[in-house]
């Protein structure tokens, strides 16, 4: 009670601002102590696996829409090992913030590797990431996961595969500005002269495929992409509850993620296959019948980097009351972490999956390694 009573308070004296500036100013003059909650897996689990449901997706779906040639085009969704072969200059695409995407990255190229004997492109995008919750991490020049999303992608992989290949795209892009993931991506294919090009998104979060899809059709669908024939697909990425960064195992970050993948899936919609550029994303079939109840808990408490429209739209909450929330999640998540932590957790992970899959000598043949590599699955459905 004395914690939300102060963040009352300093959210008074800021216009109940809940945005990265906002959230950053009440985190610097807190005084009350914050500790993130105990979470029981054995609550949390069965609600994890139906935001899997709810905001995933299967291998095989598939979404049609309007693209920007006013032309009826198909978003794809694959499994993470069994990526089709003959996919028209493909790349898979590592975003989202989820610090484990890195990793369902490169077991997509390995089994691309071991299936057809063909290395799949990389590229990283994220100029900016979640600098309202992460800028202690991101704002630091040594380190794994600082600097921008996209860098703290590169530095990882770096770790498991062949710099030069992990980096070799990242120039097409590195002087130039975009207005988000979508619009880097294109500059892309535009720099490397292609007429078509197929991006096949790998964020590791189970539960964001939707909301991906759902905003990457609205956006593809616009006259500015009309150039150049863009293949939309999602990776699907299997839930991992057991490694070390936060977004690996149930933890206030994971579930604020959880959170953030979801509730914008109900928020500033357009009928879907109906373009309407002043929204944000298509409302995709079978989202409004959802049960939405079964998330209230975790998108009125645990929302620690969405807006507070989730809150008011889904569950009817005021908007300060919203705002309150948010900003409660945020402290917890804050607490949750520090910028060392990550990245002794990403090294534990990228160790364990080294140990797994075999480790990769710089200056060695990297397609003799992927196709050398284990048979087993480092994720599993």
């Amino acid at each position: 009670m004395e914690l939300r009573k102060e963040v009352k308070k300093l959210l008074a004296e800021n216009g109940y601002k809940c945005n990265a500036d906002g959230r950053h100013y009440v985190a610097e003059r807190i005084t009350t102590p914050v500790v993130p909650r105990e979470l029981d897996l054995k609550k949390w689990l069965p609600i994890l696996k139906y935001a899997e449901d709810v905001g995933g997706c299967q291998s095989c779906d598939y979404f049609e829409y309007i693209d920007a040639r006013n032309n009826t085009a198909t978003a794809e969704v694959y499994g993470l090992y069994d990526i089709p072969y003959g996919l028209v200059n493909p790349f898979i695409v590592c975003f989202s913030g989820f610090m484990t995407a890195h990793l369902y990255t490169m077991e997509a190229v390995r089994f691309y590797a071991k299936n057809y004997g063909e290395r799949l492109p990389i590229f990283c995008t994220g100029k900016e990431g979640n600098k309202g919750l992460f800028k202690s991490v991101f704002d630091r020049k040594d380190g794994l996961m600082v600097q921008t999303e996209a860098e703290a992608y590169l530095r990882p992989l770096s770790m498991l595969a062949p710099e030069a290949w992990v980096r070799l795209y990242q120039r097409a892009v590195a002087d130039t500005d975009t207005k988000g993931n979508f619009s880097e991506m294109y500059k892309l294919a535009e720099t490397l002269g292609l007429d078509e090009v197929t991006f096949l998104l790998c964020s590791g979060n189970f539960s964001y495929d939707k909301r991906l899809l759902a905003e990457g059709m609205l956006e593809l669908a616009k006259p500015e992409y009309k150039d150049i024939k863009v293949n939309l697909a999602v990776i699907h990425c299997p839930m991992c509850l057991d490694l070390a960064v936060p977004e690996g195992h149930l933890s206030e970050l994971l579930l604020g993620y959880v959170a953030a993948s979801l509730g914008p899936m109900m928020k500033d919609t357009t009928p879907y296959m109906l373009p309407d550029f002043s929204k944000e994303r298509y409302i995709l079939p079978e989202t409004l019948a959802e049960d939405w109840d079964r998330f209230e808990e975790l998108i009125t408490d645990y929302s620690n980097m969405g807006w507070p429209n989730y809150q008011e739209i889904l569950y009817n909450l005021d908007h300060e009351t919203a705002v309150e929330n948010i900003i409660l999640a945020d402290l917890r998540a804050r607490a949750s972490f520090t910028p060392q932590g990550y990245d002794d957790a990403l090294r534990a992970d990228i160790e364990r999956y080294q140990k797994f899959v075999g480790v990769y000598e710089q200056g060695t043949s990297f397609m003799e390694f992927l196709i050398n590599s284990t048979d087993e699955k480092f994720f599993t459905y």
